[in-house]
């Protein structure tokens, strides 16, 4: 798992440990701490949904994306994969245009540094061009998002979320995380388009 990704610790695990390790748990509450106030400066409010663009203010520096990883053409929607920083932050995300003309915005995954790491995603759609997943190289981060197109929801790592009017929300976390990502059969999907990000792909962004 990415050392550097936002990260929620279940209760259920915590109260599965015994005592041999609080003394290890004592010397990681500081990381967990940081964690914690991180998330809470970053994430997403996921209950409430943020349709109407009202989801709380947003620190993002830009009001753009700071890069443009690709735009992928489904079915009759644009859609943008980005990459936003902030002072000592940044966001993994993809946007899209509603039916008002609205660019919204989707972060799949918050970094607690100032980049994301190095990573290819592969971006795959149902025949219908109805539904699209995202999926990473990262280790345990291997289905980013599923969207379904004309929806203002997406399933992330973080749960269920609503979309956003900036590439980085205000907070990034919590959501409906008891939802699992739709089953995902890849002989009824194509492959639309791979996106890679890193030192040596930096040359083929748009950075803003």
């Amino acid at each position: 798992m990415l050392k550097n990704a936002l990260e929620f610790i279940p209760i259920k695990h915590r109260l599965l440990m015994n005592s041999h390790h609080l003394s290890w748990r004592l010397t990681q509450g500081l990381s967990v701490i940081k964690h914690a106030l991180l998330c809470s400066m970053l994430a997403i409010l996921v209950s409430c949904g943020s349709e109407s663009g009202q989801g709380g203010k947003v620190s993002a520096m830009n009001e753009k994306p700071s890069i443009i990883l690709e735009s992928v053409r489904i079915d009759n929607r644009s859609i943008q994969f980005y990459i936003n920083f902030g002072m000592d932050n940044a966001v993994l995300g993809f946007s899209v245009e509603n039916d008002a003309g609205q660019q919204r915005y989707f972060p799949m995954f918050g970094s607690t540094y100032r980049d994301i790491p190095s990573v290819t995603l592969d971006v795959f759609v149902s025949n219908l061009q109805d539904e699209m997943w995202v999926l990473s190289s990262w280790s345990g981060y291997e289905i980013l998002a599923y969207h379904r197109m004309g929806t203002d929801r997406c399933m992330t790592q973080y749960g269920e979320i609503g979309s956003f009017d900036k590439p980085t929300p205000e907070i990034l976390g919590g959501g409906t995380g008891t939802k699992l990502f739709p089953e995902m059969d890849i002989k009824k999907l194509s492959k639309v388009a791979t996106l890679k990000y890193g030192a040596k792909s930096l040359g083929d962004t748009k950075v803003r």
